[in-house]
């Protein structure tokens, strides 16, 4: 039996006012958007013309956009409104490549990742992914509304910089396109950062499928962003692309370790961080399973462990980002856990 082709899922997040619905948009004004799908709070923010088509299913109201788009308000369920999204009618024929989920500027995407974990939904070939916009004109994170943006920006696969023309003029924050970067890398170095000047590009780069499987993206950039993180640290970091409530930290992991073990921590992490833990990806080796395990949470939503065949890592990868959470909270944690962290960032 052939395998469906996969859907990109794409989650589109940010905060209030930092462009996600402006690249939206520009997005489905291009050549490519024809074969996607749009869930929005209200179909209306999107501002194109369309047409009510038909009833997807589920009594979910459907827009037809000029380009061949299909649009949605969430007022339903969010896993009707995906499987709707998938079986309604196209007009071509073709299937739907992608969907984006516009969420609202204050939800956080854990809860989201969550609900589409539905049975359901698991064997309709989605590939998900979160796409977070970082305001240049505003700069690092304040403290309205602090702990959804970070979880926000945690939780991203790709963070795309807007307003750049701002930061290019000056009449932004106090830095260019690089400050930025590296600011908001600062705050995740599990993503991608897409930092161009360039408004199509950007659009392009924004919404773009993921280079390979989740699975193996996820492990390879885990083992990237350790070895930046450790050249970040080697190189002295500037102090001015760090934010204070944010830390990276990176695992050691007390070799041989079985499976048992590593999972009683992450229990005991998740229960003493609550919602402080924004994000952790791990690659282990565990000594009761031949193939290295992939571990990956956004805030407490853990995903399933997944073995991963392809992968012999020469080294145990393992980084969580927190905030407002220091080196004394982590002397909770049993002494004799089998993963120590330290701060990085």
């Amino acid at each position: 039996m052939d395998r469906p082709t996969p859907v990109e899922l794409i989650v589109l997040s940010g905060f209030l006012g930092s462009g996600k619905t402006s690249l939206l948009v520009d997005f489905l004004r291009t050549d490519d958007a024809g074969d996607t799908g749009v869930i929005v709070n209200e179909v209306g923010e999107i501002g194109v013309d369309g047409a009510i088509v038909a009833d997807g299913g589920g009594g979910v109201p459907m827009t037809l956009l000029a380009n061949g788009c299909v649009c949605c308000s969430l007022r339903s369920g969010l896993v009707d409104t995906v499987h709707a999204l998938l079986n309604a009618p196209r007009p071509d024929g073709r299937p739907l490549a992608r969907i984006i989920l516009e969420t609202s500027g204050l939800s956080r995407p854990g809860p989201i990742i969550a609900s589409l974990a539905d049975p359901e939904l698991t064997g309709r070939g989605l590939r998900l992914s979160v796409v977070t916009t970082y305001d240049c004109a505003r700069g690092p994170l304040g403290d309205e509304q602090f702990e959804e943006a970070a979880a926000q920006f945690a939780a991203a696969q790709r963070i795309v910089l807007t307003k750049t023309d701002l930061a290019l003029s000056g009449a932004g924050d106090d830095g260019g396109l690089d400050l930025h970067a590296a600011r908001a890398r600062a705050m995740n170095p599990l993503a991608q950062i897409v930092a161009e000047a360039d408004r199509e590009r950007a659009v392009h780069e924004a919404f773009a499928p993921l280079a390979t499987a989740p699975a193996v993206s996820a492990a390879e950039m885990a083992l990237a962003a350790l070895n930046a993180v450790g050249a970040d640290a080697r190189a002295g970091r500037d102090a001015r692309t760090d934010h204070p409530r944010i830390r990276v930290w990176r695992g050691t992991v007390r070799q041989p370790v079985a499976w048992s073990a590593v999972s009683t921590w992450l229990d005991d992490l998740a229960g003493l961080c609550g919602d402080r833990l924004l994000r952790l990806k791990a690659l282990l080796r565990v000594s009761d399973c031949a193939e290295p395990v992939l571990i990956q949470s956004v805030g407490t939503t853990f995903g399933m462990p997944r073995r991963m065949a392809t992968l012999s890592p020469d080294q145990d990868v393992l980084i969580v980002i927190t905030r407002d959470l220091d080196g004394e909270a982590l002397r909770d944690l049993p002494s004799d856990a089998p993963v120590s962290l330290r701060a990085v960032a």
